[in-house]
């Protein structure tokens, strides 16, 4: 896979995130603006709500060490992690949707 951002391959950052290659540029702020009359801005900050915490380290708000973790159980299980950011909850292969609280430690 072509992974440019850490945790492309286990987070829905197509949600919450924006990626142009470099021959756009002279034309972002063009690109954000349609973007924002489309409403699009406001749904990527729905998702970032719950996915934010997994680009973060710092306990307790921080999930990046329990998204390693869910990904190693992942793996073991020859599966993929999915992050629901509707639900904010995680599944680590396992079947087991996980909620992920904002206030108290998260372990997978």
């Amino acid at each position: 896979p072509d992974i440019k951002v850490e945790w492309e391959e286990q987070l829905p950052l197509v949600e919450y995130g924006v990626r142009l290659p470099m021959y756009m540029i002279p034309r972002l702020a063009e690109i954000l603006r349609d973007m924002a009359a489309r409403g699009r801005p406001a749904k990527m900050l729905e998702a970032m709500r719950c996915a934010w915490r997994f680009h973060y380290w710092q306990y307790p708000e921080g999930r990046a060490f329990d998204l390693i973790m869910c990904e190693l159980k992942a793996r073991l299980a020859g599966k993929k992690v999915a992050l629901d950011t509707k639900t904010c909850t995680l599944t680590c292969g396992d079947g087991i949707a996980r909620h992920v609280p904002t206030s108290q430690p998260y372990m997978v």
